[in-house]
């Protein structure tokens, strides 16, 4: 009782701290408390207040700080270029429906894919491996209609666009990356031997695989899916304020779950990376000769393009 009640509490601080820190509330408020204070006494303040506001708005608004900061966190797990012949599990995290339209319609943006880059990526990969397990694992803060959780949502998507769902294994209880890797190990038990892929957005795929690994998931393979930058494009400076605020604030959200989830031992490492961290005192493996490699090329399962990121997850 004590431990569920310390991580509602953890969960509704976090999300408090975010609806604070968020950059266009951030840059909202500064403005509004700068024009409040114009009209005191203050004045010097509230003018000082409203120039920085005026600055900041600019400078998101013509260089591309946001993408500048999600590509490391992008490039710390490339694509997918080959898939092992043989897959255990399929596992994609939530955080991918439009509650609004989506959640309310109960149909995605095209019949012909599942209207998310992470549940295409999905339903291509459970074509490709049919007698794999194949999991969804998200909840909902808050109902969708007061009834629907976000498992119950895709579960109907997947329905429409053909996928046996009743082959599907829905957890959705979960209401952030923590639970998605507590309840969905809890649920599944998989095999240490198992191979299990792990879909999520590349921006997302650093926290999401350090708290799996951490929860206990023996040998996940990430598929970062939904990439936002270009390793190869250099930035350049156009006048874009809602579509660079956007990217800013997923890159913040980002940065500030991976030092939360490392602060609270969710995660082993503060930036996670490809490589599980050994146990101190265990010799790495030996790398593996390419010629014994049993891979297949990975063509019929390449990244969905991105979509707009979402802060729900």
């Amino acid at each position: 009782m004590q431990a569920a009640m310390t991580i509602d509490f953890q969960l509704w601080l976090s999300k408090l701290v975010w609806l604070i820190a968020e950059p266009a509330s951030l840059l909202l408020s500064i403005w509004v408390a700068g024009c409040f204070v114009l009209w005191t006494r203050w004045w010097r303040l509230g003018r000082f207040l409203v120039c920085v506001a005026a600055v900041l708005t600019t400078a998101v608004a013509l260089y591309p700080i946001g993408q500048m900061a999600l590509r490391p966190i992008e490039d710390r797990f490339p694509p997918v270029v080959t898939l092992p012949p043989r897959i255990d599990g399929i596992l994609v995290l939530g955080g991918v429906i439009d509650y609004d339209v989506i959640g309310k319609r109960g149909v995605p943006s095209s019949l012909l894919a599942a209207g998310s880059p992470r549940l295409d990526a999905f339903v291509e990969l459970a074509r490709r491996y049919p007698m794999a397990r194949h999991v969804f694992t998200g909840g909902s803060i808050e109902l969708i209609d007061g009834r629907d959780t976000e498992a119950d949502v895709v579960r109907r998507i997947f329905a429409r666009i053909g996928l046996d769902t009743t082959r599907i294994i829905f957890e959705d209880k979960s209401r952030n990356t923590f639970e998605n890797a507590r309840l969905s190990l809890e649920m599944i038990k998989p095999e240490p031997e198992e191979a299990w892929l792990l879909i999520t957005s590349a921006r997302h795929m650093p926290r999401a695989i350090g708290t799996f690994r951490k929860a206990g998931w023996p040998n996940l393979i990430p598929y970062p899916i939904d990439y936002a930058t270009d390793p190869e494009r250099p930035f350049d400076s156009q006048f874009r304020l809602g579509y660079n605020l956007n990217y800013l604030s997923e890159a913040i959200r980002e940065y500030m779950g991976l030092g939360y989830y490392w602060y609270l031992k969710r995660t082993d490492t503060l930036f996670p990376g490809p490589e599980a961290p050994k146990p101190e005192g265990e010799a790495p493996e030996p790398a593996q000769p390419a010629a014994q490699q049993q891979d297949t090329p990975a063509e019929e399962a390449a990244p969905a393009p991105a979509e707009t990121p979402s802060p729900s997850e």
